[in-house]
């Protein structure tokens, strides 16, 4: 096999963020299980490790809000490499590198690897890696993963999983088959093939054939399929080692390398009390950890999984995890107001009770509180607050106050955003700014030249627009994320009182 072991190199892959490898997120979710990390507080020196990190451009963003941190991305694919170093030049990021490196060489070289001595990283991250690479490769992560974690660390690793890609893995069988058929089979690309005849093996929605009764996601895949971004289809689909997993079998592997299954990092998947409860007996009186995972896959349907893994647990009883999560800050994000409160989670729609849930917005309104602060001032319990607050911090709504450390990142953050506003405007593919705030990233919506290249101009239509923003619907606000979160920044903020 060659230098890229079945995966699909011909194309970049995309530029993404994923708040769940935020530290303070990792953090919480462990906690929320009983694991204490090793980072004591925001602010606190720490390591991250990005295996499989891409364009580099999600690590950046961390590196920008968390200047105390040291971040180091590897990445096999050349290309990937050039474009994160030259990001975190544009940047001015002294505090993030990245190498090309194979995993397959990592997991036999000797202590100097690049990766620095081994067990001294507080956080390991592979985000969309170990079900899209061949076994030999998926085995080396972890062994890489497991050498590199100080005991107690926290490995945060994503992958596809069953039994909810079983329609993924039809159509990828059809597209590889057209795709050895090569050019004989027409203009269209395989993937093309493949809709239009799976399409037709379908049936009509309303009248169904065999195979539209047995397989009624596939249908929405196909149909979903045209409008994403090729290359993601491309790398998604296209390498030899996809495999959808069974957790069970993953974390087999895992403890094989002294890697502990703890949880999730979709923070919504921590509140088992949300599946229906006529499952409930079946899967959570389950003693069995594998089986129970597997029968809680099963009976959500679950089709990617977001695993918390540690290298030995630093496991907090009582009082003690009590304390920690009455100590978590947090802060209001951009929330514009909401007469229901939805939530879709894996076990479907959760719905919460908007004057409960509004009273938790409103007292983070005044400013940020520590969480037991919250439940005090609501007149509620933190074990209250907890089936709540994990929706409103994924949903957005929330984030992870990180106090006066968030200062010291300002600088490096403004030029920053200013060089990103500057680039996504010339046409790179950059959609998040980072957000110190909340040691996080916030997404923002079409970039007008004018933004990097005028920047009296830019700070007077801004101006302008807060008031009409105001007054309009969250989903008609176009861009509205952007002007909220460099307000909260600090970076337009103070012009903004001289306008």
């Amino acid at each position: 096999m060659s230098w890229d072991h079945g995966y699909v190199s011909s194309g970049q892959y995309t530029c993404g963020y994923y708040p769940e490898l935020a530290p303070a997120w990792l953090d919480f979710a462990a906690l929320f299980r009983g694991h204490a990390s090793s980072r004591p507080r925001p602010g606190a020196p720490f390591r991250y490790l990005e295996l499989g990190s891409g364009m580099g451009y999600g690590l950046c963003l961390l590196a920008a809000v968390h200047p105390e941190g040291e971040f180091l991305g590897v990445d096999f694919h050349p290309d990937h490499v050039v474009h994160a170093r030259e990001l975190a030049r544009r940047l001015d990021l002294a505090n993030v590198g990245f190498v090309e490196a194979d995993l397959l060489d990592l997991a036999t070289a000797d202590p100097g690897n690049p990766l620095g001595t081994p067990a001294s990283w507080d956080y390991v991250v592979a985000h969309g890696l170990a079900s899209w690479v061949v076994p030999p490769v998926r085995d080396a992560l972890l062994k890489v993963a497991a050498r590199s974690l100080m005991p107690g660390g926290i490995l945060y690793c994503s992958y596809n999983c069953n039994p909810g890609w079983y329609a993924g893995a039809i159509f990828r069988q059809v597209a590889r088959l057209e795709r050895e058929q090569g050019a004989a089979s027409g203009s269209h690309s395989p993937f093309e093939r493949a809709i239009e005849k799976l399409s037709t093996l379908l049936g009509e929605s309303s009248a169904p054939m065999p195979l539209g009764m047995q397989q009624p996601m596939l249908r929405s895949l196909l149909q979903r399929l045209p409008s994403e971004n090729r290359d993601y289809v491309q790398q998604e689909y296209g390498a030899a080692g996809w495999e959808p997993l069974w957790s069970s079998d993953f974390h087999r592997l895992c403890r094989e390398h002294k890697l502990d299954h703890l949880g999730s990092a979709t923070l919504s998947e921590l509140l088992d009390h949300l599946l229906l409860p006529q499952l409930q007996a079946t899967v959570l009186r389950e003693s069995d950890p594998g089986l129970r995972e597997c029968l809680m896959d099963i009976a959500t349907g679950k089709g990617f999984r977001r695993d918390l893994l540690v290298r030995g647990r630093r496991r907090l009883l009582g009082s003690e995890m009590t304390e920690r999560l009455a100590a978590v800050p947090l802060r209001l994000q951009e929330a514009p107001p909401m007469s229901t409160y939805s939530f879709q989670t894996v076990f479907g729609e959760v719905r919460g009770d908007p004057s409960a849930y509004g009273a938790i917005e409103a007292q983070l309104a005044a400013g940020p509180l520590p969480l037991g602060e919250l439940a005090g001032a609501l007149g509620r319990s933190v074990g209250d607050l907890l089936n709540v607050v994990p929706l409103l911090i994924e949903a957005g709504r929330l984030g992870f106050d990180r106090g006066i450390a968030a200062e010291a990142s300002l600088p490096v953050v403004k030029r920053a955003t200013s060089t990103l506003l500057e680039l996504a405007a010339r046409g790179h593919p950059y959609a998040f700014l980072p957000a110190p705030a909340v040691g996080s990233a916030v997404a923002f919506g079409p970039v007008e030249p004018w933004l990097a290249i005028d920047e009296d101009f830019f700070v007077r239509r801004v101006s302008g627009h807060f008031s009409r923003l105001a007054r309009r619907p969250a989903n008609d606000c176009v861009g509205q994320p952007l002007f909220a979160v460099l307000a909260q920044l600090g970076v337009i903020s103070a012009a903004l009182d001289d306008v």
